[in-house]
């Protein structure tokens, strides 16, 4: 599988720390660079650090799986969606209780929904 700059680049600084911490000198730093640099495939990549220790970094970058990404941003956006539509239910909530209160006095006075007679005039 071929690599691209992301690959090289850390490979290449894990190159580095092992050179900072004194696990490889000048000339193999640089040979090792030289071929890293050059890789074209994964392959080419092979060898670079079978005499080094595990510094805890990877070879190449590590992506998340797809799935798990995808799934946990759509639960974000639904939580976000959920916490706004109560939030704006709750602003509105007391005015709507408050509108349907004058509504149900409006009747219970007569104001609203009572047709005058000839008789009231």
């Amino acid at each position: 599988m071929r690599v691209g700059d992301v690959e090289r680049r850390a490979a290449a600084d894990r190159l580095g720390e092992h050179f900072a911490d004194g696990r490889l000198d000048q000339a193999e730093f640089d040979e090792r660079i030289s071929r890293t640099m050059s890789a074209k495939t994964r392959a080419d990549l092979t060898g670079l650090f079978t005499d080094l220790p595990d510094t805890g970094a990877p070879a190449g970058p590590v992506r998340p799986p797809r799935g798990r990404v995808h799934s946990a941003l759509v639960l974000v956006a639904v939580i976000a969606v959920i916490m706004i539509a109560a939030h704006a239910l709750l602003a509105i909530a007391p005015l709507l209780w408050l509108g349907f209160f004058a509504v149900v006095l409006l009747f219970a006075t007569r104001t609203v929904g009572h047709h005058r007679s000839a008789d009231d005039r």
